[in-house]
């Protein structure tokens, strides 16, 4: 059985991501990165054995109290095998080891159960795309 292996804020190259959003069928946009890898506070990537990037979470934060969870990205091959569940663990020990208490997710509805299970307190939000 092959595993995935985790680490935070890695080298990786913005194609990897690039790749791993056209995978799950988002928008790929190149011009993002790297620019944005550089203004993250943090980020999650998941690995497989063949070193190709299958999992990936950015994190945002104010480095005090919050932070927010981004683009929370689990390549199809690799979705509903508790990849995406390790990486959120992760990310939360990651941003605990900083002494940061909340954290915030946006997501669409069929995710809930998902946020539910990794420990989120499901409620109302909303996220406008400009």
């Amino acid at each position: 059985m092959q595993t995935v292996s985790f680490h935070v804020n890695p080298d990786i190259s913005a194609q990897a991501i690039v790749d791993l959003r056209i995978a799950v069928g988002w928008d790929d946009l190149p011009q993002d990165y790297p620019a944005a890898l550089k203004g993250y506070w943090g980020y999650i990537c998941g690995f497989d054995e063949a070193g190709t990037l299958v999992a990936w979470c950015a994190i945002l934060s104010d480095g005090i109290r919050h932070a927010v969870l981004l683009d929370v990205i689990v390549h199809p091959a690799w979705q509903r095998q508790g990849v995406g569940s390790t990486m959120i663990a992760q990310a939360l020990a990651h941003i605990r080891s900083h002494d940061i208490t909340i954290v915030h997710v946006d997501f669409l509805p069929e995710y809930a159960a998902f946020y539910e299970r990794c420990g989120f307190q499901v409620g109302l939000g909303s996220i406008m795309e400009l």
